[in-house]
């Protein structure tokens, strides 16, 4: 069946998904090293295509890169909600730093908390027993999102979401976008439940999944406001025909993030916190 203009970007969408997840499988199974090993290479491409998306000094995205893998190495052995707080610490310093210096905070000190944080986030989620099953769960919703709104956008259309900022999202789908997200939540327990484990709570998913769709909308229309302000249209080239891997990892940023200030406010397993079983 021949791509119709309609669905292109559907289809790129799937297709990105199923370039990124060969590379991704492996490290999220085995965790340990080797999703450290993951995310401190993703975290340092991510450093310098966001350096260039908001037109930074030379130098500055790999200062960001350095710094995001050396937070990700003190998480492996030490701990990543320790490394958090030392972002924050080192966030602080930086942020006296361009003060006194007279530089902007953006390439660094906001480089930290967009591209070093939800890392950390993935770090702290895989690190316990069902971690595999909680990333691999996080990762579906997201991909569910951004396939489900760009298919209901398509078909229904209807009014913008933020037509301003991203003229092509609309409201319908941002509701396609949390329909997806509550059927990665179901898929997700049905693998669990197969496991041996808990009892499915349909409340949990009809909050959860919802709060997760808005959160990867959200942070797609961050990501499209940046672009918009420095007038850039890929974050990077990375991935031949599909840009770079901000471009493909937004919604994961804003998901990754919430998800990790769920699981700390709640306390105990990051899964009991987010799937309340």
């Amino acid at each position: 069946m021949a791509e119709t203009p309609k669905f292109e970007g559907l289809l790129q969408r799937v297709r990105s998904a199923l370039i990124l997840l060969p590379f991704v499988i492996a490290p999220v199974v085995f965790g340990g090293w080797s999703f450290t090993l993951l995310l401190a290479i993703a975290g340092f491409l991510m450093a310098r295509e966001w350096a260039g998306l908001i037109a930074a000094p030379p130098g500055e995205g790999n200062v960001l890169g350095a710094a995001t893998v050396a937070l990700l190495g003190y998480g492996l052995f030490v701990s990543p909600l320790e490394a958090v707080a030392l972002l924050w610490v080192a966030a602080l310093a930086m942020a006296a730093f361009c003060f006194a210096q007279g530089r902007r905070l953006g390439p660094v000190v906001g480089g930290l908390f967009y591209v070093a944080l939800p890392l950390l986030a993935a770090q702290f989620l895989r690190q316990e027993a069902l971690g595999m099953f909680l990333i691999g769960y996080i990762l579906i919703s997201v991909w569910a999102v951004d396939i489900f709104a760009m298919f209901a956008g398509k078909i229904i259309g209807g009014p913008k979401l933020a037509p301003v900022i991203s003229p092509k999202k609309t409201w319908a789908g941002l509701i396609g976008g949390m329909v997806g997200a509550a059927l990665a939540g179901i898929l997700s327990f049905l693998t669990i439940v197969g496991y041996g484990r808990g009892e499915m709570q349909f409340e949990t998913i009809l909050i959860i999944a919802p709060l997760l769709a808005i959160c990867a909308q959200a942070a797609d229309l961050f990501e499209s406001a940046i672009k918009r302000r420095f007038n850039v249209k890929d974050s990077g080239a990375i991935i031949p025909g599909h840009g770079g891997l901000l471009d493909r990892v937004d919604g994961l940023i804003g998901v990754l993030i919430i998800a990790f200030i769920i699981a700390v406010w709640r306390g105990g397993e990051a899964s009991q916190a987010l799937w309340i079983w």
